[in-house]
């Protein structure tokens, strides 16, 4: 059975979030910037029984992306991860769960922006990008990686150039817009129901997203792609050219042969004289050919060709001219 248009896009957003998750993270402040924007996406406060303690949840098709999530917060936060897979009955799907938990959890969750403490030790659970999470280059490519892996979506560049973030929280889109305008990659903005969508469809800016991001295999896919059919256009321009050329040869030379055909009936090949005549019956003997292509024919200069023909039409014009008149 042939995939639809939605299964052929996961699909290829499933490839593109596991190459993403293959890339290492060696500092602290880029674990920290993926895992903020992937929790802030779409992490929830969850109670864990067997634990008796509070954790993080997450859900998500891309069981790379979650098992990176769970890595980082085992390597950086000391976090206990539990991942399993559940299946949605009503979409016929299966999601991929992660809980993570222990110890260290206020610590993740005020690093991440889940939760901040004032100077009275009140906690307030009030998601915000804290302002240091994504201050430096490598930080900025991995809080918008982490941004895909959580909610972005690309269709398939063999049918259209489109990346886009469903992203839930107001603050969060503003953070990413921020970020991508400030890489020279500014996205359009929408509304979709509750959600707002940023996204990218121009095929250079499409390149430089997934550069900026890490997904070398995916952009050169997008390049191979866009070069493909920038050459098809070309090829598609020559052609339409080339056949609009060769209509305007048959016309013009149908429009000659009707002329020729005219002069010859009304007034007969002996009121030519022998240099119109040559060129008459060359014309009338090989309709297709271009001015250029009948002057190599006979053997003479275009532009005499060329001025031979014009004097027939006139001809013709006159012998029209006085049907009319009279």
């Amino acid at each position: 059975m042939a995939k639809t248009v939605s299964e052929k896009t996961d699909s290829f957003t499933t490839k593109v979030k596991a190459e993403l998750s293959t890339l290492k993270i060696r500092r602290f402040e880029d674990a920290r910037a993926l895992l903020c924007a992937f929790t802030l996406c779409i992490g929830s406060l969850k109670f864990v029984p067997q634990k008796r303690s509070w954790g993080v949840h997450f859900s998500l098709k891309s069981r790379e992306a979650i098992e990176l999530c769970a890595k980082l917060c085992a390597q950086y936060f000391s976090l206990e991860c539990s991942i399993s897979e559940v299946q949605h009955e009503r979409l016929n799907a299966n999601n991929i769960e992660l809980i993570v938990f222990g110890e260290g959890i206020e610590n993740f969750m005020q690093s991440v922006g889940m939760m901040s403490v004032d100077e009275h030790g009140e906690r307030a659970f009030a998601p915000s990008v804290p302002k240091d999470a994504a201050s430096t280059d490598t930080g900025r490519r991995a809080f918008i990686r982490g941004l895909f892996l959580a909610c972005g979506m690309m269709s398939d560049p063999e049918k259209a150039y489109h990346i886009e973030f469903v992203i839930n929280s107001g603050f969060l889109a503003d953070e990413a817009a921020r970020i991508l305008a400030q890489c020279g990659i500014a996205p359009n903005r929408s509304k979709r129901k509750n959600s707002i969508v940023l996204y990218v469809k121009e095929g250079e800016k499409l390149e430089d997203l997934l550069a900026f991001i890490g997904a070398s295999e995916a952009m050169m896919l997008v390049s191979n792609e866009r070069i493909i059919k920038q050459a098809n256009n070309t090829a598609n321009r020559y052609v339409n050219c080339a056949n609009a050329n060769m209509n305007r040869v048959c016309a013009t030379a149908q429009k000659q042969a009707e002329d020729i055909d005219l002069v010859l009936k009304t007034l007969g090949a002996e009121a030519l004289g022998d240099e119109l005549m040559v060129v008459a019956e060359a014309r009338l003997e090989n309709p297709e050919l271009s001015l250029t292509e009948l002057a190599d024919e006979l053997n003479m200069g275009r532009s005499a060709v060329n001025y031979r023909l014009k004097k027939l039409q006139k001809t013709a014009e006159e012998i029209r001219g006085r049907i009319i008149n009279n």
